[in-house]
């Protein structure tokens, strides 16, 4: 997924997902290429992803507990049929469980004094998510699940393609393959239309920013209170240390799914940071997401991604 820029190579955003493990399955699409490919027809991509959650948060009639470890593996194939279209498939394989890393995220909060909640407290290592409302529970998970996840379809429309700017509209289609009792999936039916779009700042920078409006079908997990149109926002800049090195820092939002007052099933926002390295048909990269609007998103996540064109 290369631009048409006066870079030889370009960096694409960070496909950042929030990994809240009660938003699985929800179509909020990720950072998405907003220029084809002039050079390579086809792209794949596999990510691995970790998220973990340690949070409490009551309101006057709500309960929540999410102490859990997420781990998600996603291979995306997207092919260019011609210079304005692109279609994609993206299949994830999904985990939760208590996990192993709740000492090293204690460590890593220390070392860049970060908040670390209730984590002192808790359990190491515990898988537990429990969402009651009016004292009633609307969903307890508390042994470990896995499966393949919701499967998403994609078709971008590259209506600008000029050196210095482009854009694209995606259109997606997310089908539930995954099961919403064991937070790889929905259970329903969604679709996404988003703008995605870069701008040449100079050779070394890149600036980028896309908007999605979702529709979501009527889930079978807290089926009362989910809504049925989210818009999710992202922006962020691309900056060349090297031929073959570049840094992205991003920043991803995103409205509330649940009709809640809990700040963790409300309104999102997550700053994304890391290096990739890219050579000529080979792409990869680190990054890692903080909840920059704190309680909202995981505590942290981590996410590795490599890309092949050919």
């Amino acid at each position: 997924m290369l631009c048409l820029s006066i870079r030889t190579v370009h960096a694409d955003s960070l496909a950042v997902r929030d990994l809240n493990p009660l938003l699985s399955g929800y179509e909020l699409p990720p950072s998405l290429s907003s220029a084809l490919n002039p050079v390579y027809r086809n792209d794949i991509q596999v990510s691995y992803a970790i998220s973990n959650t340690s949070l409490e948060q009551q309101s006057s009639n709500e309960h929540l507990v999410v102490d859990g470890e997420l781990h998600r593996w996603q291979f995306t194939a997207t092919h260019a049929i011609n210079s304005h279209w692109n279609v994609s498939i993206e299949l994830p394989y999904q985990s939760i469980s208590g996990g192993t890393l709740d000492r090293f995220i204690e460590h890593f909060h220390n070392d860049f004094n970060l908040p670390n909640g209730n984590r002192a407290n808790w359990p190491v290592n515990r898988l537990l998510i429990n969402y009651a409302r009016n004292g009633q529970t609307l969903y307890h998970l508390e042994n470990s699940q896995s499966g393949i996840g919701d499967m998403t379809l994609r078709a971008g429309w590259q209506f600008d393609a000029q050196i210095v700017h482009t854009a694209t509209v995606w259109f997606s289609a997310k089908v539930p393959t995954g099961n919403a009792n064991k937070l790889t999936g929905s259970g329903a039916v969604d679709a996404a239309v988003s703008l995605a779009a870069q701008q040449q700042v100079n050779n070394d920078l890149q600036t980028y920013e896309q908007m999605s409006l979702s529709w979501l079908g009527n889930g079978t997990r807290m089926q009362q209170e989910q809504k049925h149109s989210v818009w999710s926002a992202m922006a962020g800049i691309d900056w060349r240390l090297f031929n073959t090195m570049d840094v992205v820092a991003q920043l991803n939002a995103h409205s509330a799914i649940f009709d809640s007052e809990l700040r963790l099933l409300g309104q999102a926002m997550q700053f994304s940071v890391g290096p990739r390295y890219h050579a000529q048909q080979w792409a990869a990269s680190f990054f890692i997401t903080e909840d920059i609007a704190v309680d909202t998103a995981p505590d942290v996540q981590f996410q590795f991604t490599l890309e092949h064109h050919f």
